[in-house]
């Protein structure tokens, strides 16, 4: 991934942070349930710049530094735990990840392309953009009830099944607010 590729995901992130500092969002567990979506691109970021490149984007986005730095803290408290309810569950298979993963990715797509229209005043002029959106939002819907149709075939603990559902459902009811 390249340089500009970071700054771009990087940018996304930071404008969703201002985005949710507008509206009131300030504290660190909110900003993690509003910004869950993220978290892929925030690893991709992680793990593909050198320090002097992460430092650059840090400064150039100071949302992006601060979501970096909640996340952070989170992932330390979680490792810091004697024990967490999911530690026994067998962890999901590469292909499952992934598709996890660009679940949360078209949710964050979702929720910023909504609230972008929101924020324009003029949903009216913009019915084209909205019927996009509409089938967009369909479309993930879809795809998360395959999702879990095939961890459930594929033998997934409850459990597992469990925080699956409570982590998109947050994010399909926050979706679904947008959209009304």
């Amino acid at each position: 991934m390249s340089m500009s590729e970071f700054r771009r995901l990087a940018a996304k992130m930071d404008q969703h942070m201002q985005q949710l500092a507008a509206q009131g969002v300030h504290d660190a567990p909110a900003i993690l349930h509003r910004m869950m979506g993220y978290a892929p691109d925030l690893h991709r970021i992680w793990t593909g710049t050198t320090d002097d490149q992460l430092l650059a984007l840090s400064h150039e986005f100071p949302g992006f530094y601060r979501y970096a730095r909640i996340m952070e803290a989170a992932f330390e408290a979680e490792r810091q735990k004697g024990s967490r309810p999911y530690d026994d569950l067998a962890p999901l298979s590469e292909p499952y990840k992934q598709q996890g993963a660009d679940l949360l990715i078209t949710a964050a797509t979702l929720e910023r392309g909504y609230q972008a229209l929101l924020e324009s005043g003029n949903r009216q002029a913009a019915q084209a953009q909205v019927r996009e959106m509409n089938q967009c939002y369909q479309q993930w819907l879809s795809d998360l009830e395959r999702f879990k149709s095939a961890l459930q075939a594929q033998g997934a603990e409850p459990k597992a099944l469990e925080y699956v559902n409570e982590a998109f459902g947050h994010i399909a009811e926050r979706i679904k607010q947008l959209a009304g």
